[in-house]
């Protein structure tokens, strides 16, 4: 990449206007598309919604990951405005307090969604083509309209403008909505191109959903250097991975570990196809065992390691370990490395002081990257947002505790609270628990987190008060399926415990406040334990 850093995101695209490079494609629909077409068609949009929307307000998305997903955030972007994507999978009611959490001024729809924003605080509804049912009163967008490519106007915005909005489980018992602002996008932009530095030639796989901060790398670091981004679809057999591989010569790819366990799995056939393109490799988002790692680099000799460290509040990726030598680690995982430029990180205690190096303590992230706050939230914002320093730098606490090695690089260590990564998705248990607690006849409950042979990490839900147990749910349609089915119109499937197991009060005995004795039932849960009859 040459010239200086963009002061805001959508300055990517007018940098690439004219540029017929293939931009984007849509391995579901074969959909392909140059800059330039790009920019035309996102001019379109932005024509289309520039009545409706103003600068602040908000774009929320119900879109499959597509092409036109891709023009509606740059769409958004340009007029100054946030985009939000939503999960278009997300039962009903999930979507309704996540719309009513940002308030958009417009709703971008695919058709097949639209009853998923019915009677939702949703702005303007504008349905994007071209199969619109008959009836529908809100806008609708030709999907392939293109006019000719207006330049962005900076005046009158800061970079400090948010950029988007993606939303998080929360600790409290409700989603976050995580604000990131232009700055601390292109911040990440330029942080990652000066450690791992990208080409034109760049191929990038984007196997994260948009409602995941992981595509954010994805999308705008390979738009930064004129790459093309290659769309994979929800992923549903690891063939769909060595496919898109082999078929356009993918350079880089992000996975998170339990997509990398599945790319390596017996049921995948890797061993029959030419991935030999594949450069980088990036991972995070959970631990990442290094076996597994061996493992991919026997697959593809030289292969690059790129392990990526960063919640959502800080832009994705706020340290990175860079590294080709997976043989020369003893360890079981690897370390997450040091901070991006820019980045600034503390190790503290309790008391917020600094611990010295190699004693475990509270990460805290500070610098540019650091999100704006969270949606609708100054309570929680407060809680998690702390000014440090002089002069006074905001730091995020993440939650996480770490040790500093020797050598400067951080090595994770564990949670502060009830977070756990499943399939790359954070879960605070307590929102699972919050969730089943809506449910009729549920008394207490506990979600657990345990190993998974398969995503790696997964969720047993203990339940009080449902029927008389215990019983475990495979599935069917006993009182426990019951129960999963309800959490399934109230979470996103990642969330939706993967096993139910019902309880009487002399199943486990009661903490001193009266609440179900969490040790005993991690110990349950993890088999260490058996229930006794």
């Amino acid at each position: 990449m040459t010239g200086t850093p963009p002061r805001w995101v959508d300055e990517v695209l007018d940098r690439r206007r004219d540029s017929d490079a293939v931009a984007v494609v849509d391995l579901a629909t074969g959909d392909q598309v140059s800059y330039r077409e790009l920019a035309r068609r996102t001019q379109a949009l932005t024509d289309l919604l520039a009545p409706l929307v103003g600068r602040h307000d908000t774009v929320a998305m119900v879109l499959d990951k597509s092409v036109d997903a891709v023009v509606c955030m740059w769409a958004a972007l340009r007029l100054g405005a946030r985009y939000v994507p939503v999960d278009e999978s997300l039962p009903p009611a999930r979507t309704a307090l996540l719309l009513d959490r940002c308030r958009p001024a417009v709703t971008v729809v695919h058709p097949r969604h639209l009853a998923a924003v019915q009677g939702c605080r949703a702005g303007t509804v504008v349905a994007a083509g071209p199969e619109v049912p008959d009836g529908f009163a809100g806008v609708v967008w030709d999907v392939r309209a293109e006019v000719d490519h207006v330049p962005s106007r900076f005046d009158g915005r800061h970079p400090d403008d948010q950029a988007y909005v993606i939303f998080t489980s929360g600790s409290t018992g409700g989603p976050k909505g995580v604000m990131i602002s232009h700055r601390s996008v292109c911040a990440l932009l330029d942080g990652v191109q000066r450690v791992v530095g990208f080409d034109e030639g760049m191929r990038y796989l984007n196997v994260a959903p948009f409602f995941f901060d992981a595509s954010v790398v994805d999308l705008y670091s390979t738009f930064l250097v004129g790459g093309s981004v290659h769309l994979l679809p929800r992923l549903t057999m690891p063939t769909q991975l060595t496919r898109a591989l082999e078929t356009w010569r993918i350079t880089d790819t992000l996975l998170v570990p339990s997509v990398l366990r599945m790319l390596l799995s017996r049921f995948s056939d890797i061993d029959r196809r030419d991935v030999s393109a594949l450069r980088r490799l990036w991972f995070g988002g959970e631990s990442c065992p290094v076996s597994l790692l061996r493992a991919m680099e026997k697959k593809v000799p030289g292969l690059v390691f790129v392990h990526g460290y960063g919640p959502t509040e800080t832009t994705h990726s706020a340290t990175l370990y860079v590294t080709t030598d997976i043989a020369g680690h003893d360890e079981e995982y690897l370390p997450i490395g040091t901070p991006l430029p820019g980045v600034d990180v503390l190790v503290v205690d309790d008391r917020l002081r600094p611990v010295p190096d190699g004693e475990v303590g509270e990460l805290l992230i500070g610098g540019p990257q650091v999100m704006e706050g969270y949606c609708e939230d100054p309570e929680r914002t407060a809680e998690v947002l702390v000014s440090l320093g002089s002069p006074e730098v905001r730091y995020y606490r993440s939650g996480d505790f770490v040790h500093r090695r020797d050598d400067g690089r951080l090595v994770f260590v564990g949670r502060r609270d009830d977070a756990v990564k499943v399939s790359g998705n954070l879960v605070h248990t307590s929102e699972v628990e919050a969730a089943a607690l809506a449910v009729e006849g549920v008394v207490d409950c506990c979600a657990v987190p345990v190993d998974d042979p398969v995503s790696g990490r997964a969720i047993t839900l203990f339940v009080l008060g449902r029927t008389a147990g215990p019983s475990a749910d495979d599935g069917g349609g006993d009182e426990a399926g019951r129960l999963r089915a309800a959490l399934a119109r109230l979470l996103p499937p990642y969330m939706v415990p993967a096993k139910v197991v019902l309880l009487r009060d002399s199943d486990v005995g009661l903490s001193p406040t009266g609440k179900l004795d969490r040790g005993r039932l991690r110990a349950l849960a993890q088999g260490w334990e058996k229930i006794s009859r």
